[in-house]
């Protein structure tokens, strides 16, 4: 709850107090610092406060340009372990996202390149509710008339509610003991010859299920729209406006998901191997966390994600300011290493980078992971004096 106007207004308020800033950042380097100041400067209504350090320069922020979000996720955690193996420690690296659907590439290539990491006040992409919901829809129309989908039908026979109450789910569960049933076999006996309002939502739901096990297309991603369009699930989340857009990214990111797999088996195993517990905590790991729960956080080397015109600033945001104070916060998490990627494309949607980029200085920034600029130095270092050693052999 709280209100940034209380302390821009403290001195109005009382005006016989004063302002004193403090200035001086013993965090951060310098190229991050100028990166930071930059972008908040842009925020007129700010108090004024130009961060400095004694630390040093440090290494200038790297901006990386990627052509689509796998290539990204791949970058990174391909970045990441190199640093890892130049001696950072994992716990000390940090992925920064402004949104959670963000997280589920760069989980599934952490996993795949065996760099531990945790979800920081958050759930792991494959245990989200809305991630399970839209798979359980799809699990029920493959089998609706075997046992082994009894769980999905009780996961989603309610979603959006369809005033099925513990009452008629204690009757389906005992049908289906009795006659050794599945509970969607179950309900669609029950309903057979009832009237009422109840009996048409369960009737119009058990239809949605048996014309996805009937269907014939060949995109999962297709067939799981299909679902939850005409089971009332999208609507529901729609209808719950700012509070159902999480949800939203979501189940889109997984729809677009899907189209990558040609078979359900496929898609339920690798949901399956996303959705192992990772208790260990003798390792150090990398931490992804959106940015709202960055703050107050500082690692030496951060990684910020998505940084496009289509993404950040948000458009569902109507307050810029607070996506600039988001992109300030993002910047300052970083002790000796920030890095900033955008996607060329992302969802199919081209995109530029964000504005946040364009106002980085050019003297604290830089194209790439700088890797290259460094080997190119160290190689021009050793040719000098390779070149002079030949000459004092060859007595010149």
């Amino acid at each position: 709850g709280a209100n940034v106007r209380i302390i821009r207004s403290f001195l109005k308020e009382f005006p016989t107090g004063r302002l004193i800033a403090l200035e001086q950042n013993f965090r951060s380097t310098g190229h991050i610092l100028s990166a930071a100041n930059a972008v908040i400067s842009h925020d007129t209504s700010r108090l004024e406060k130009t961060l400095y350090t004694a630390s040093g320069d440090g290494e200038p922020v790297d901006i990386l340009r990627h052509t689509g979000s796998q290539d990204e996720a791949s970058g990174i955690a391909a970045e990441i372990g190199r640093r890892a193996l130049e001696g950072v420690p994992y716990e000390e690296m940090a992925v920064l996202y402004r949104f959670n659907h963000l997280s589920r590439l760069l989980e599934e290539s952490l996993l795949r390149a065996k760099i531990p990491y945790e979800l920081v006040n958050d759930t792991a992409f494959w245990q989200r509710a809305v991630v399970k919901d839209a798979l359980a829809f799809l699990r029920l129309t493959c089998f609706p008339y075997e046992r082994q989908s009894d769980e999905a039908f009780r996961r989603i026979v309610n979603q959006p509610t369809r005033g099925i109450g513990a009452k008629a789910m204690a009757t389906f569960e005992q049908v289906a003991d009795e006659e050794a049933i599945s509970l969607y076999e179950a309900a669609e006996r029950t309903v057979q010859g009832r009237t009422g309002k109840a009996a048409d939502k369960l009737r119009g739901f058990l239809d949605v299920i048996l014309k996805g096990a009937r269907s014939d297309e060949p995109s999962l991603g297709e067939r799981l729209r299909a679902l939850v369009e005409e089971s009332g699930y999208l609507a529901m989340h729609q209808a719950a406006g700012e509070d159902g857009r999480t949800a939203l990214e979501n189940l889109h990111e997984l729809l677009s998901l899907a189209n990558e797999f040609s078979s359900v088996e496929e898609l339920f195993d690798h949901a399956a191997l996303g959705s192992e517990s990772r208790d260990d905590d003798s390792v150090g790991r990398v931490k992804l966390m959106t940015i709202h729960g960055s703050k107050g956080l500082e690692f030496g080397h951060v990684f910020l994600i998505g940084w496009e015109d289509t993404l950040f600033p948000s458009r569902t945001n109507l307050d810029p300011a607070e996506e600039r104070r988001l992109a300030y916060v993002a910047l300052t998490r970083g002790r000796q290493r920030v890095s900033v990627s955008w996607c060329e494309f992302r969802r199919g949607e081209q995109a530029n980078p964000s504005c946040f980029i364009d106002e980085i200085p050019l003297q604290a920034r830089r194209d790439g992971w700088g890797r290259d600029l460094r080997r190119r130095a160290a190689f021009q270092g050793r040719g000098v004096v390779n070149r002079q050693a030949q000459r004092e052999a060859m007595g010149f």
